[in-house]
């Protein structure tokens, strides 16, 4: 699929300035990209600076440009324009993150199926990702500059999904294999991995303190909540008519005791008490499909489409445009704003990761 994305919160065609060179100088340090609202992020032949070993901005935004028209050695060339994650900061700022990977197994033909995770915190301040020179998973805290491996011990064999806690002190990860149900936490301020109850993490809360897992395939299967050292505090069967596949992120509210799921229809929030498994409300929601995480007791982060999906018989070697805008939605009314500033990328296949929407 074609994707054009959001940086801060969405995305459509505009202007790009370049602020420095695209390639590293020894000796100089590189400088971001500075995209302007409604801006491409990704002009062809064009690369930001490296993501500085110290302090930047909050990151709202990160894409892996798979570039499907180039040759197999363009899109594996770690200096090249497609084998690095790019990272966008609040401002419009962009940098590489030229010491992690994009691809854990290059296989020239399915590249964008080998693609090594990312994820970044809700606030921005942290990220995850694969470390280039070992292929290990690493935190960077962009207060600082810190970066801390996990430690392999319990991880789980394949690629994880990753999950941060609101607070970014603590990473979820889960099995990436649709049948396989490990999963663990991770303490990023050290490293340590804690092993969980088998199950996929559905949410933590703000400061990781409690961690709900569950099944999305088995409506039977129970709620298994555990604190951070992976001690299980309850199984607690689910309301039948709670449905868990539509959110796709951390569904557990700050405080840990609300869970966000949808109607089948994706048109209705639905909220499960977590103690008891219970439906405690139901409002509908107009304009937005699904969602991200929360951002208050009251609200949550998700997108919502702003372009039509291309014409699949566009003519060949055209780059098809898709957009999507951050917003923030109220549960008590169903309404939504728009938040973050508007910018795209264009490519045929690429990956996309969202952070940085709690203030």
């Amino acid at each position: 699929a074609a994707a054009a994305v959001f940086a801060g919160t969405a995305l459509t065609g505009g202007h790009t300035r370049a602020a420095g060179p695209a390639a590293d100088r020894p000796g100089r340090p590189d400088r971001p990209l500075v995209t302007e609202p409604g801006g491409i992020l990704n002009p062809m032949g064009v690369l930001p600076g490296r993501l500085p070993e110290g302090k930047v901005e909050p990151i709202v935004f990160a894409f892996l440009d798979h570039c499907r028209l180039k040759s197999p050695k363009a899109t594996t060339d770690a200096k090249g324009e497609c084998a690095q994650w790019r990272l966008v900061g609040r401002s419009g700022k962009q940098w590489r993150l030229s010491d992690g990977i994009g691809s854990r197994v290059v296989k020239p033909r399915n590249y964008m199926n080998a693609d090594a995770p990312l994820t970044i915190s809700p606030d921005g301040w942290h990220i995850a990702y694969y470390r280039a020179q070992d292929q290990r998973l690493v935190v960077r805290d962009l207060t600082s500059g810190k970066v801390t491996p996990v430690s392999r011990s319990a991880l789980p064999a394949d690629v994880p999904q990753m999950m941060f806690s609101g607070d970014g002190s603590h990473l979820a990860l889960n099995s990436a294999e649709p049948h396989n149900s490990a999963a663990t936490l991770v303490d990023t301020r050290t490293g340590a991995v804690t092993p969980l109850r088998a199950g996929t993490v559905l949410g933590l809360s703000r400061d990781g303190s409690t961690v709900v897992q569950g099944d999305i395939r088995n409506k039977r299967a129970p709620l298994t909540v555990s604190g951070p050292d992976g001690s299980v505090r309850a199984t607690v069967r689910l309301d039948p008519k709670v449905d868990l596949r539509g959110m796709a992120g951390n569904a557990l509210s700050p405080d840990g005791r609300t869970l966000l799921t949808f109607s089948t229809r994706m048109d209705k929030a639905v909220l499960v008490d977590v103690r008891t498994g219970l439906i405690t409300s139901v409002g509908r929601i107009n304009g937005v499909v699904g969602g991200k995480a929360w951002t208050s007791p009251t609200t949550y982060f998700a997108l919502r489409h702003v372009t039509r999906t291309p014409d699949p018989r566009a003519a060949k070697g055209t780059w098809p445009g898709q957009a999507s805008q951050g917003v923030i939605v109220d549960l008590t009314t169903g309404a939504f704003r728009d938040v973050g500033m508007r910018f795209s990328i264009k490519a045929w296949q690429s990956a996309e990761e969202y952070g940085g929407y709690l203030s």
